[in-house]
């Protein structure tokens, strides 16, 4: 053990003439006393100096370094395939029988050598290999080669042991290559085909609307049944939708069939495609797939109101009844005429057309309230409708003169999504009749377009939106839309299609104002995956917010769970929960900050049971192979593994080494200078007392 110094400040020449001072005040402090001997004296003195010197130099903290050879074993990493399809029995391989065998071979490794064991499916995690038991639905092999390429030199080598299935993740070949340390392969499983029917892949938008019919298209992989007839079935619950017979060529590995679902009501729906056995098959359990589809009310129920008869009218109700996703009503005021009316029966209406000043007898036989209904406000070229003041009014005009205009690109609104059209010179474009003297009625109204006159952009608003709270206003100060409308120019055409159907849809939205935004990643998870939910929050101010907790219940038929989302900053929250069983579960989230609520939402997810790894269950010796060649590895068969670790090239780099490990010593840290300083002190105090000194 070597002195290193002390850590402290003050120079070694002051330490030391404070001990020296500290012996002589000591000696002093005994030297008046004639009851006691000198020899006594120097006894008591020399009790005190030396207690007090080992307190003044512990608190100089004075620190000693050694150093020790130690041997140090190389760590090799050992990643089990924890997926289903390793302990399927098949021809040579015997399933699990096989894989303890690998496991034990592996486990009798040199005296030398220190191992440390991991499994994968959809995680990498430390593994005990006397009790493992593979059960995960799917393998993410690029997790596993990710986790040694990031261990940062903490093993000298990796042994990987798995069939090659990949039911999740990318392709971790490419990967293998980053390894800074061999990765030795094990394969396990067997390479031959059995006479199998499995689903694929199932391809179905997750999202669908009511009263429409929702394409779904299955893949059946197939080995074995060529010239077969197979009856394929979609199920809600217990009914069968549809079925369909397909025959299984044997040119073709893939087969494809289509289906078309009717979605008839609201909600996240389960649905169940089911491949029914054929006699011969190997395993069934891979011959029926979930999936789900979130339906949402697809249809926007829009009233068109229009106070007198114009081509614009006649052109935007055949544009808005072309829309399938569109219920059209109208209404046409003729004056002292009985009125025109096509009007559905609704309890309300998405949206209100105002196509010119319409009076308010109008409204209030319709029974329509415009301070809480979304409108969109057209003028007709009539005084009347130019100078308007009704509360619909998103512009108002200062006279009612009209001019040829032509459209103007407002810059700074560019990319709201009403002007995600298909760009076109609107130069070009017919001419409509606006004002050129109008303006905003709300100072918080947005302009998309401007009144651009005999090619002078004007400040003059032509298209104007306004948000206030829920409720969604918009405007279009012109008329003659429909010489573009009737224009033989497709794009010019298409142009105000695109204009006049986005302008509608974004007026007829309810603003997103939710301060809490969540919802888990996927309508439907399987059995074997973590479900994902992720979350966006903003405070009441509109600013985002990233110093809230989340707390989140999770609820199924048999499962109840409290949760806290994880912050992630920016007003970004997620949280990953743990695999779930099979079932539907509903979720209610609530956002605070100290002791105030923000805001509170819910929603549903389903989780499905996984087939995924029954769906493939021959081994990718290939992907294996090539794992262990880009990472200077050695690949081996489960079958020769008893030649592992006689190996030149797995042994190469397994030989132990020695390392000089430093190691520091703090006498302030141990008791034992403590306890002296106490056992002199009290000595002193002893001494004392046996010649009655004060």
């Amino acid at each position: 053990m070597e002195f290193q110094g002390l850590q402290n400040s003050l120079p070694v020449l002051v330490v030391a003439i404070t001990c020296i001072l500290v012996c002589i005040l000591s000696w002093f402090s005994y030297k008046r006393y004639t009851s006691i001997s000198g020899v006594w004296k120097l006894v008591l003195s020399s009790f005190r100096g030396l207690a007090f010197i080992i307190l003044i130099l512990l608190f100089m903290n004075p620190f000693f370094r050694s150093e020790t050879e130690v041997q140090i074993k190389p760590k090799i990493a050992v990643l089990l395939d924890g997926s289903e399809s390793t302990t399927i029995s098949k021809n040579t391989y015997r399933g699990m029988e096989d894989y303890r065998t690998v496991i034990a071979r592996i486990r009798d490794n040199p005296e030398n050598t220190e191992l440390e064991f991991l499994s994968f499916g959809n995680s990498v995690q430390v593994e005990d290999p006397g009790t493992f038991s593979p059960a995960s639905s799917s393998t993410n092999l690029y997790d596993a080669i990710e986790y040694i390429v990031t261990s940062d030199g903490e093993y000298e080598s990796a042994i990987l042991i798995s069939d090659g299935i990949i039911s999740l993740g990318k392709n971790p070949v490419v990967e293998a290559s980053n390894s800074p340390i061999p990765i030795h392969v094990i394969s396990i499983g067997d390479t031959s085909k059995v006479k199998d029917i499995a689903i694929k892949n199932i391809y179905a938008n997750g999202t669908g609307f009511t009263n429409t019919k929702h394409n779904v298209t299955v893949e059946l992989s197939h080995f074995g049944f060529s010239d077969k007839n197979v009856r394929v079935l979609i199920k809600s619950g217990t009914s069968i939708l549809e079925a369909k017979s397909i025959s299984l060529q044997k040119h073709k590995e893939i087969e494809s069939i289509e289906f078309e679902i009717e979605l008839s009501e609201e909600g996240l729906k389960q649905y169940e495609i089911e491949v029914e056995s054929i006699a011969g098959e190997w395993v069934t359990k891979n011959n029926s797939s979930s999936f789900s589809i979130d339906v949402l009310d697809s249809k926007t129920k829009i009233l068109h109101i229009a106070a007198g008869v114009h081509p614009d009218v006649k052109a935007i109700r055949s544009l808005l009844a072309r829309d399938q996703n569109i219920e059209l009503s109208t209404y046409t005021y003729l004056g002292s005429l009985p009125a025109l009316k096509n009007i559905r029966e609704h309890s309300s209406f998405d949206l209100v057309i105002l196509h010119g000043a319409i009076l308010s007898s109008v409204l209030t036989e319709l029974g329509i309230t415009i301070s809480d209904t979304p409108t969109l406000f057209i003028t007709l070229p009539d005084r009347q409708s130019m100078l308007s003041a009704e509360p619909y009014s998103v512009i108002d005009n200062d006279t009612p003169d009209l001019f040829d205009v032509t459209l103007q690109l407002n810059e700074e609104q560019a990319n709201h999504p009403i002007l995600e059209v298909d760009e076109i010179n609107l130069s070009t474009l017919a001419p409509i009749q606006s004002s050129i003297q109008a303006l905003n009625t709300y100072p918080n109204a947005l302009t998309l377009y401007y009144s651009n006159f005999q090619n002078i952009p004007t400040a003059s608003p032509v298209v104007s939106i306004l948000e206030q709270g829920s409720l969604r206003k918009s405007q279009l100060n012109a008329s003659g839309w429909y010489k573009m409308y009737l224009s033989p120019n497709t794009p010019e055409r298409n142009f105000i299609i695109q204009l006049l159907s986005n302008l509608a849809d974004w007026t007829s939205s309810d603003p997103d104002n939710r301060l809490l935004k969540i919802r888990p990643i996927s309508n439907s998870f399987s059995s074997g995956e973590q479900p994902v939910i992720n979350a966006g929050l903003i405070n009441e101010n509109g600013v985002v917010e990233s110093e809230a907790v989340i707390e989140l219940t999770i609820s199924g038929e048999s499962f109840s769970s409290d949760f806290t989302m994880n912050n992630l900053g920016s007003g970004n929250y997620s949280l990953q929960v743990p695999e779930l069983p099979k079932g539907r579960y509903s979720f209610s989230a609530t956002a605070r900050k100290g002791n105030r609520d923000i805001d509170s939402q819910s929603g549903e997810f389903i989780v499905t049971e996984s087939n995924v790894e029954l769906s493939n269950t021959v081994r990718n010796d290939d992907l294996l192979s090539s794992i262990a060649a880009n990472s200077g590895g050695t690949f081996f068969n489960f079958t020769s593994v008893g030649e592992f670790w006689s190996s030149q090239k797995v042994i190469k780099n397994l030989e132990s080494y020695t390392e000089t490990k430093e190691s520091f010593f703090f006498p302030v840290r141990s008791i034992f200078w403590f306890v002296i300083v106490l056992l002199l002190l009290g000595s002193e105090w002893l001494v004392r007392k046996r010649f009655a000194l004060p």
